[in-house]
Parts: C-alpha cells; sequence; structure tokens
C-alpha cells in the first residue's frame, strides 16, 4: 500500500506539471495565432485554467494512474530518455485515430491532413498539440520523480 501511495502523489505531481505546461502551449498557440487587437481577459485565462484541470484530472484518473500504477519500477519507460517519447507519441496515436475513425470520406493521408487544417480549424491543432506537451511533461516529470537516491548504501 506504500508504493501505491507514493505512486499516487508522484504521478499527481507530474500531472500537475503536465496541466501547467499544457496551459503555457495553450497560450502561446492563442498569442501566437491570435488576430484579437486587445489583451486576453483574466477570466479567460482562469476560465481556460480550470476547464483543463477538469480533463487533466479526467485522464489521470482514467488513463495515467493505472498506467504509472501496472508499469514496473525498472521498465525502460520510466527512463527520463524515453519517457517522454512514449508521452509525446501515445496522445498523438490516440488522437490520429480517432480522426481517422471519424472521417468518413477521409481514406487518404492527403485528405485527412486537408480535413484538419481546412475543416477543424486551428483549434483543434492547439488542442492535440497542448494535449501532447500536457502528457510528454507528465512523463518526463515522472521519470525525473522515479531516480534512485544515490546517497542510500544498501
Amino acid at each position: 500500500m506504500k508504493t501505491f501511495l507514493r505512486k499516487l502523489k508522484l504521478s499527481f505531481l507530474a500531472m500537475l506539471c503536465g496541466w501547467i505546461a499544457c496551459n503555457v502551449a495553450w497560450w502561446v498557440g492563442e498569442f501566437w495565432h491570435s488576430e484579437r487587437a486587445y489583451p486576453v481577459a483574466l477570466y479567460e485565462i482562469a476560465l481556460l485554467g480550470v476547464s483543463s484541470w477538469f480533463v487533466i484530472l479526467g485522464s489521470w484518473l482514467v488513463i495515467f494512474l493505472p498506467l504509472d500504477a501496472s508499469i514496473p519500477e525498472t521498465s525502460k519507460l520510466r527512463r527520463p530518455a524515453t519517457a517522454p517519447l512514449y508521452g509525446f507519441l501515445a496522445p498523438l496515436v490516440l488522437m490520429a485515430l480517432i480522426f481517422v475513425c471519424n472521417a468518413q470520406d477521409r481514406i487518404s493521408a492527403q485528405g485527412l491532413l486537408k480535413t484538419i487544417r481546412m475543416d477543424l480549424g486551428m483549434d483543434v491543432l492547439r488542442f492535440v498539440i497542448a494535449t501532447c506537451v500536457a502528457v510528454t511533461v507528465a512523463a518526463w516529470a515522472r521519470a525525473l520523480m522515479d531516480k534512485p537516491n544515490r546517497s542510500q548504501t544498501p
């Protein structure tokens, strides 16, 4: 039980880092692509932060925590060099599958890319990027938290 509580705490802290990175990525995309002349209001930032927190919390409970609890401590997936790569690829592949499954007449890759650019718009692309950033940072942070304490002697 002590190990599960430790993993619970560390995975929660990792997803908190991912949530912060997700919001930073979203707002960088918003300012970069924005056509507005006025600055963003504080309530817009708060609204996005709160709503994205519920999404991140749900994905932590349903996806990240069960995976974190089931992956052994000695796995390659827990290394700081490989964890961010898998963390980036997992949501990217999942969202690509969702887009492909929802595409009825967009069987080719070229048609899918055109659909993402034209029909779905920049908001979906920012959502995909923010999701990939959140999971990548969470996986990297969690891998860094697993570093053994070298000052302890066996």
